[in-house]
């Protein structure tokens, strides 16, 4: 190969080279596409999710052998919210790269006041970008990507969205671990079910217990062991009401807690299982907009008629729950008579 030959295949692999190079990179707004590559398709393959903020909060996502995830290595940790992260995490979709004029600033506030998300699959890190908050527009949320392997942090950041929803990301991706924590209050098979005790400290008398054994033989007892004359398919339907039950929010920070874990329960409701494990839970008045005492109409309710409190997982959390959801379990005696024929 002649000397001029040699410097023109030369030249012409160094093009080729370059061609390819800018092929690769390329993509819409001319940015790499390494640096938009937020989704991630396997995520029936995540294991492991890492949230955290600025301000100290932070939540690790573990799932276990049988498919359920656990919360910072001590709760149980909600099915529908890690649905909904690795649902976001499969469809995130890059709407538009940000503009030049508002870039420093959207990085700025990207690397210092987003959340950073961690996303793991068999003990490597696959993704690693920052949740920003939300477009004027509301529909759309600012990301920045970083390289997993190194932790650098990529220069351009993204309006990113899923197509067809209407409404910014940020809220699913909350380094608050509460709203990661299961809030069933009740959760049982219903053949493991063997006791439900109903306490009512306003009516005493009106407590009861329902039993089944093994073989779904029932009894109906009141407060003092006396046997009770019950309709079966009552019983039966009682007992399937603790298949889930969950209670609103936790309240463990509520000022008047310990005045209200003070007080007396109006009605406790205690179930054990087949294993003899128990679940007690407390419930207590939660004050309305009325004046103890008053005898005005206008005073409104002493007691708040929608919801109540409850202590909750051995007393360890202090709960508000809804009368529309719990009412069904502070039932009386009269609620099992045998129904008249028709």
């Amino acid at each position: 190969m002649s000397k001029r030959n040699g410097i023109i295949f030369l030249a012409l692999l160094i093009l080729g080279a370059v061609t390819i190079y800018l092929v690769k990179t390329s993509g819409p707004g001319s940015v790499a596409q390494e640096l938009r590559d937020f989704a991630y398709t396997d995520t029936a393959g995540i294991d492991k999710i890492f949230l955290a903020d600025k301000t100290g909060k932070k939540v690790t996502l573990v799932r276990n052998a049988n498919g359920t995830w656990t919360l910072n290595e001590k709760f149980i940790a909600r099915q529908d919210a890690i649905n909904n992260l690795l649902t976001t995490a499969y469809n995130l979709s890059v709407r538009e790269p940000v503009g030049a004029k508002a870039r420093e600033n959207i990085v700025k506030s990207l690397i210092t006041g987003s959340i950073k998300c961690e996303l793991y699959s068999g003990g490597e890190m696959k993704r690693l970008y920052y949740v920003g908050g939300e477009t004027p527009d509301m529909l759309g949320t600012y990301m920045l990507l970083a390289d997993p392997e190194t932790g650098v942090n990529s220069s351009e950041p993204f309006v990113m969205e899923i197509k067809g929803l209407n409404g910014y990301l940020t809220t699913r991706y909350s380094p608050d671990e509460k709203e990661w924590r299961d809030k069933a209050a009740f959760q049982y098979y219903v053949p493991d079910i063997r006791s439900i005790k109903v306490e009512h400290s306003e009516y005493p008398n009106e407590s009861f217990v329902v039993t089944q054994s093994p073989s779904m033989q029932y009894n109906l007892q009141s407060a003092d062991g006396k046997s009770l004359p019950f309709d079966t398919a009552q019983v039966r339907q009682f007992i399937s009401y603790f298949i889930r039950l969950g209670f609103t929010e936790f309240h463990n920070e509520y000022s008047k807690k310990d005045s209200v874990l003070a007080s007396q329960p109006v009605h406790i409701i205690t179930v054990m299982d087949a294993s003899g494990s128990k679940n007690t839970i407390r419930f207590y008045h939660k004050s309305g907009s009325g004046v103890e005492g008053a005898d005005t109409a206008q005073a409104g309710p002493t007691y708040d008629v929608d919801n109540m409190w409850a202590s909750v997982n051995d007393g360890k959390d202090f709960v508000l729950v809804q009368y529309y959801v719990f009412g069904k379990l502070m039932q009386t005696p009269a609620y099992f008579a045998r129904r008249p024929e028709q």
